[in-house]
């Protein structure tokens, strides 16, 4: 299956810069994300939101999208799901089992740390999810192994999204652990450094959330 690729209205950099995309990819446009995307070049296929976060210009080519058989999914206002996990939730009926988040880290921390519990969601799901901005990278993962290739100028961070993640094990990099345990209470993975050109991570228990951020 392809991937599917959810653009936020909170972008830090230009939609090219921060994700290489395919043409294969499924795009979705959570309300102002489609703003970003038209700056972008980028056609969606989909556009969801209750659209108070989009500029008037946005709005204009928005019609003109919908006018030429585009689908936009209109949403009240006053809803329990935020628009980015709406279209998470569309997104899995359609099938996807991965996903890609543009944006929606590094504005609002509300906002944040919602998009954070919609990682929870997804992998609840047994989907795989990514939220990137240029800057940051961040998926949630349950237990497993994961590989993760080095990249230039990033930290590597491990954190309990839970009470606490066991037998946390982390080898490639320069402060290794060996079947540690992760506490919520204690920051004990933050900014860890590549010391080989991949890290290989692995955890028994809880959730694990995984961050590569520059400054």
């Amino acid at each position: 299956m392809n991937r599917c690729v959810i653009i936020t209205a909170f972008q830090s950099i230009s939609l090219p810069q921060a994700f290489d995309f395919c043409q294969s990819d499924f795009i979705i446009c959570a309300d102002g994300g489609y703003d970003h995307a038209m700056q972008g070049g980028i056609h969606p296929h989909v556009l969801i939101g209750d659209f108070d976060s989009l500029g008037k210009e946005a709005l204009e080519l928005q019609k003109d999208f919908e006018d030429s058989g585009g689908r936009v999914l209109r949403l009240p206002a006053e809803k329990d799901d935020t628009d980015t996990l709406y279209c998470l939730k569309y997104g899995i009926k359609l099938g996807f089992e991965d996903f890609f988040i543009l944006g929606g880290l590094g504005g609002r921390l509300d906002h944040t740390i919602a998009n954070l519990q919609t990682m929870s969601y997804a992998i609840d799901r047994q989907k795989k999810i990514w939220f990137l901005d240029g800057k940051n990278k961040a998926t949630l993962r349950n237990p497993g192994e994961l590989m993760i290739p080095k990249e230039d100028g990033m930290k590597l961070s491990l954190f309990s999204f839970g009470d606490s993640c066991q037998g946390v094990s982390i080898k490639g990099v320069k402060y290794p652990l060996d079947s540690c345990r992760l506490e919520n209470s204690f920051p004990l993975g933050v900014s860890n450094e590549f010391a080989e050109d991949s890290a290989a991570i692995s955890h028994t228990a809880g959730k694990l959330l995984i961050v590569l951020s520059q400054d």
